[in-house]
């Protein structure tokens, strides 16, 4: 009688210990289908800032260190009445801007350098109210890609007789972002304004493309 008793208690505690192995496995199962997605949403845009980040600083330490202003870049030729006569870019300084900016940008995303961020447990749930409840869980990811740069010129008018000439730096990245959830690749285009302009006279349309 007592041996049986004993064999329905240990019964009773394997089914127990399944039910809860069965249980945490469902959690860590549901788990994993609700936070890989989730987190390469956040590292895709982890990684957008990131690149941006690097542009951004790599273009203001080429700027700082050439120091070209508009004129360096461009020149405009006024006729005798004040007319815009010609806009040509000085093809020199403009391809020693980008390959620089260029190189230096790779430069960075060659060394294939770690990142990281911290997200609260409970962010994981889509839960709005849990978002920021329980311990916080880091992800790390890699960057790693291939850049692109070209000079943009753009017209607006400025008032009575003037037209503003911005210069833009327009960068393209392929970024590949590799985790240890995901590798994925993504196409960033951002442009920063480098230079500028109020040109005083009729502007011709025909120079609005001049720099590239």
């Amino acid at each position: 009688m007592l041996c049986k008793s004993k064999n329905n208690k240990n019964s009773k505690l394997k089914k127990t210990i399944i039910a809860l192995i069965s249980f945490l496995l469902a959690v860590v199962v549901i788990f994993e289908i609700q936070a890989i997605p989730f987190t390469r949403k956040y590292v895709k845009s982890m990684s957008k800032m990131y690149s941006s980040r690097i542009i951004a600083e790599t273009i203001d330490n080429v700027q700082e260190k050439t120091g070209y202003t508009y004129s360096d870049l461009v020149l405009v030729k006024y006729s005798d009445n004040g007319d815009v006569k010609s806009i040509t870019e000085n093809t020199i300084n403009v391809n020693k801007f980008k390959s620089q900016v260029t190189r230096e940008i790779q430069q960075k995303l060659d060394q294939k350098t770690m990142y990281s961020f911290d997200l609260p447990l409970g962010a994981f749930t889509d839960v709005t109210v849990l978002n920021n409840f329980g311990p916080n869980i880091e992800i790390n990811f890699m960057l790693t890609g291939s850049v692109n740069c070209k000079l943009k010129s753009t017209f607006e008018s400025g008032g009575v007789n003037q037209t503003v000439h911005h210069i833009n730096l327009s960068v393209s990245t392929d970024i590949i972002t590799i985790s240890p959830e995901y590798t994925e690749q993504n196409k960033f285009v951002t442009d920063y304004e480098i230079a500028q302009t109020v040109i005083v006279g009729t502007t011709p349309s025909t120079f609005a493309d001049i720099v590239r």
